[in-house]
């Protein structure tokens, strides 16, 4: 299984910092998402967290921004996509593994602030 020290190499090191530059402009308001988004990518690359899981906690805390989804592909190992319908439904998605295999997901909603 690819590690991502070696997704990131095969990376031009500006096209890192561009997204995550991305990142921290879309969120500016809410500098803890940014923070999130770094703490998930450390525990991707210590192996805490194996490929579905990242994508599942990125595209969750990324919900409403499709082009930010969209951009993490290029952090993905050989053989995994993210892709969103066209129509802009973001509740599914369908990830590609290198098997060949699709699943289309439905995010879980976030509750945060929906609590009365």
């Amino acid at each position: 299984m690819p590690t991502l020290a070696k997704v990131l190499r095969e990376l031009k090191v500006e096209d890192a910092l561009l997204y995550l530059d991305q990142v921290k402009m879309a969120f500016g308001e809410k500098p803890e998402i940014y923070n999130e988004f770094l703490d998930i990518m450390k525990n991707f690359k210590a192996q805490e967290i194996d490929t579905p899981g990242v994508i599942q906690q990125v595209s969750q805390l990324f919900r409403g921004y499709n082009k930010l989804i969209l951009g993490f592909n290029a952090f993905l190992p050989d053989g995994y996509k993210i892709e969103l319908p066209r129509d802009g439904d973001n509740a599914t998605m369908t990830v590609t593994t290198p098997s060949g295999t699709s699943a289309t997901i439905a995010p879980p909603v976030c509750l945060i602030g929906k609590i009365s």
